[in-house]
């Protein structure tokens, strides 16, 4: 009886700690008051806190002209020989313009970018941050951006004013995202003003007034709204809600870092989950001197003194009357091509 009292005994102590373990784990790691808490802090440039992020991306459908344009980009060739031109004519601190390879008629995409606004369909409040619509609408914007780029060039080799156009309807593209939450799409967008912004300085005289609106847009702010779109969808993944809202802190956190920061040379801590931004940050601040570069160069072209004085706390530019130059080097990683911040003005 004794024996049997003591096993009973047992069972019981250890069915209490079984029972105070799970609670323990339930309450400490899955509890929903640490992701509220986290939730509810506000983000910094007036983004306010994640549970706001919803309401700002209605469902909305695809218009007409976003279809008529799938359907332009869906006919493009992929060709190696212009990624390649156009890869090689970013990265080139020259005005000369190289040979460009055999392009494709982008006439009708140009048009209509230029005639009609472009709406693209958005599911509306938080939800997948990277499938495959968002995946092929990604590629599909790449390649008309590329096509569009070549075509500037080859037309500015030619000094063709219309040149311009073509890139103007690459920035009418690009702004065409401005409505879509995801990562993927504002460093689409990101990208496209980069490829704009890189061969601009190239294009015949005089620059159009629209080019003004590109070098005075920010791409920091639009990234920083994708990246809290990215840390409200962390809610909906199956993991112990003390890590969610603890990466949600943390991705808080890098975004006031991101806010505040005034240099152009950036190193930022990675986010936990979600797609990466250390490189992307990186390269939407390297970003603000490449305009400052274009814009430069333009000024030089038209005898106009260039602006010393630069946006970036960490940098300025000097000008030897043939050579433009920042006055730091700022590397970023490979795929990425960037505009060079030493331009050769003079031909």
């Amino acid at each position: 009886m004794k024996k049997t009292l003591i096993v009973l005994a047992i069972i019981a102590v250890g069915a209490w700690v079984a029972v105070s373990l799970v609670t323990w784990v339930l309450s400490t790691f899955w509890s929903r008051a640490p992701l509220a808490a986290s939730a509810a802090r506000p983000w910094p440039g007036g983004l306010g806190p994640l549970d706001s992020v919803a309401a700002r991306y209605p469902a909305q459908q695809a218009n007409a002209a976003a279809a008529k344009l799938a359907a332009l980009a869906g006919a493009l060739p992929k060709s190696e020989a212009l990624d390649d031109f156009v890869g090689r004519e970013v990265a080139r601190g020259e005005l000369t313009i190289g040979a460009p390879p055999a392009l494709p008629d982008v006439a009708a995409m140009r048009e209509l970018l230029l005639r009609e606004p472009v709406v693209w369909a958005r599911p509306g409040g938080v939800g997948d941050i990277g499938g495959k619509e968002a995946t092929e609408l990604r590629g599909m914007a790449m390649t008309m951006a590329r096509a569009l780029v070549a075509s500037a060039l080859a037309k500015a080799r030619a000094n063709d004013p219309a040149a311009w156009e073509d890139l103007h309807a690459l920035w009418n593209l690009a702004r065409s995202f401005d409505a879509q939450p995801q990562v993927m799409m504002q460093t689409a967008a990101l990208s496209m003003a980069r490829m704009i912004n890189a061969v601009a300085w190239k294009m015949p005289l005089p620059a159009p007034a629209w080019l003004g609106e590109l070098q005075r847009r920010d791409a920091v702010r639009p990234l920083l709204a994708a990246f809290q779109y990215q840390a409200a969808s962390y809610r909906y993944t199956p993991m112990p809600t003390a890590l969610v809202a603890k990466s949600v802190e943390h991705d808080r956190r890098i975004a006031e870092v991101v806010f505040a920061e005034t240099r152009c040379d950036v190193s930022t801590a990675m986010n936990d989950l979600g797609v990466d931004l250390s490189s992307v940050w990186r390269r939407a601040f390297r970003y603000r001197a490449e305009r400052e570069a274009a814009a430069n160069a333009l000024r030089v072209r038209v005898g106009k003194p260039v602006e010393i004085r630069s946006q970036c706390s960490d940098g300025a530019w000097t000008f030897d009357g043939a050579t433009l130059r920042f006055s730091r080097a700022i590397a970023t990683e490979a795929p990425d091509r960037p505009m060079p911040l030493v331009l050769r003005v003079s031909r």
